[in-house]
């Protein structure tokens, strides 16, 4: 039987903000070397781009995992959804490589698609499994936005990207603190 209530409904863990942080932090410079990677690169960075995929869904599987067991609800459905989400996104990347690869379209074009890609995955992840990664997919989708239309104004995705990580940083600060306060 399915679950009547989705993971995103599940309770913002309060505890650990800082191992959230943590994470954000860690899939954020993984996008911040993809990028340099594929800015760096004639080929577009593709096998990065792929393990970046795998980093994101075993941290999200692992983060969803978590707290469905301290909810005490079953993994076994969730596990196959998310596995299946990210395996989509994969098949995508592969078929952006053979587009590119074709000459189909240009390097740099398939490498903000693929950013594109990553960041439309991860708002849909986060909406269903884990709203960490809807930050996550907020952030990946600025910097898409900043790369291809500020590229001059790399200070910019810079700051933008740190200030969104303070803004999270603190808002989890906060709400952990809140939490800790009611009896």
């Amino acid at each position: 039987m399915a679950d009547p209530v989705p993971d995103a409904d599940l309770a913002v863990e309060t505890r650990g903000w800082k191992l959230q942080f943590a994470v954000l932090c860690l899939m954020l410079v993984l996008a911040l070397v993809g990028m340099a990677l594929s800015e760096a690169r004639d080929e577009g960075a593709w096998e990065y781009w792929m393990l970046v995929v795998v980093a994101y869904a075993s941290l999200g599987i692992w983060r969803s995992s978590r707290r469905r067991i301290e909810a005490g609800r079953p993994l076994r459905g969730m596990i196959a959804r998310e596995l299946a989400h990210w395996a989509v996104l994969l098949a995508f990347m592969g078929l952006l490589l053979v587009l590119e690869r074709r000459a189909l379209i240009e390097r740099t074009v398939a490498s903000n698609v693929a950013l594109l890609l990553l960041a439309f995955s991860c708002c849909v992840a986060g909406i269903h499994f884990d709203w960490l990664l809807l930050v996550m997919g907020v952030v990946l989708t600025g910097m898409v936005v900043a790369v291809a239309t500020l590229e001059q104004y790399q200070g910019v995705m810079w700051t933008g990207t740190a200030v969104v990580a303070a803004l999270v940083g603190g808002f989890l600060y906060l709400k952990a603190k809140r939490a800790a306060r009611k009896p």
